[in-house]
């Protein structure tokens, strides 16, 4: 015959063993700014970086070509107000260092620091723009944004970490696509959701500082956590109270996307419902007991399922 049990509550400590997603504290895309052929090693997937690191080099020879022209276009609509002197090639040197200023090619200090060095006792012939204001402004702002353009040909790593995915083709940037992903290894994030009946408990166990937190590896060892985040309202997407455990990655034990266990106990009680370990039944979708309704007849229940002690499990939800 088939034995059954009227399920009551008994207070117990919180021990809740849950399945949580791992994720990276900080992460960040490698998005180029600019396209052209990488003349850098293509990323790899579990390649580590520190941070300041150069990750991406694009070839710069087109953009470097670009800023020479437009230097050069702006070179050209300055002319010295005076014939050269005299005094071999320095008046044609101090009126190139005159143009090289007004482009903004070099700063005041270079400027002197170069005159000095040409020779010069005298003031330089002044160059004068050969073009109105608005002609100069444009060219002086086409210069800018070349020089900005070859400045984005190198991309350095923002943070350490691991490249965790990378585009189907490596070996190209194309603008404003991204190129890969690095997701920072420690500290990592835990995010998981608890059961209704013990947020109060562990939010009061929260404010005492009396909750351990651990994060289990598959191959059993673990690493010490904190509980930073405990939602105090269900999320009316998932109907679930989300929670979330920081924890430091220290021995390399955890890999961002993937799932683990968190546990986390208090001696802070709960009542609890308790079935015997033999009631419990699993099918693909999960654990479930049967149940006897009022009129006699046996229906499936689904449970999310906890500890088990002294041949009796706990009924988390």
């Amino acid at each position: 015959s088939t034995k059954t049990e009227t399920v009551m509550k008994s207070e117990h400590p919180v021990a809740l063993t849950l399945d949580a997603n791992i994720t990276a504290l900080h992460m960040t895309n490698i998005i180029p700014k600019l396209s052209g052929k990488l003349v850098s090693a293509p990323l790899t997937v579990g390649q580590e970086v520190k941070a300041g690191d150069v990750v991406v080099q694009v070839d710069a020879a087109p953009y470097q070509q670009s800023v020479v022209a437009a230097e050069a276009q702006l070179a050209a609509a300055y002319v010295p107000s005076q014939p050269e002197e005299a005094s071999g090639g320095d008046g044609s040197q101090r009126a190139k260092l005159d143009v090289w200023y007004q482009m903004g090619a070099i700063s005041k200090v270079e400027y002197n620091q170069m005159m000095a060095r040409s020779g010069a006792s005298a003031p330089s012939a002044a160059a004068q723009p050969a073009a109105d204001s608005g002609q100069i402004a444009q060219l002086q702002q086409s210069v800018q944004a070349a020089r900005d353009m070859l400045g984005n040909a190198t991309i350095y790593s923002p943070i350490d970490g691991r490249v965790t995915a990378v585009n189907d083709n490596p070996s190209i940037a194309v603008a404003g696509n991204v190129l890969a992903t690095i997701q920072q290894i420690t500290p990592l994030v835990a995010t998981f959701a608890v059961p209704e009946d013990y947020i109060r408990a562990l939010t009061d166990a929260k404010g005492k500082g009396s909750i351990t937190v651990t994060v289990l590896a598959a191959s059993g060892e673990t690493e010490i956590g904190e509980l930073t985040y405990l939602a105090t309202e269900k999320d009316n997407a998932t109907g679930a109270y989300m929670a979330k455990v920081t924890f430091n990655n220290t021995k390399n034990l955890f890999v961002p996307g993937e799932f683990y266990h968190v546990r986390l106990s208090t001696p802070q009680v709960v009542e609890q419902i308790t079935v015997p370990k033999t009631a419990i039944r699993t099918k693909d979708s999960g654990d479930f007991v049967y149940i006897v309704k009022d009129d006699g007849l046996v229906d499936a229940k689904a449970v999310l399922t906890g500890d088990e002690e002294n041949g009796r499990v706990i009924i988390l939800d």
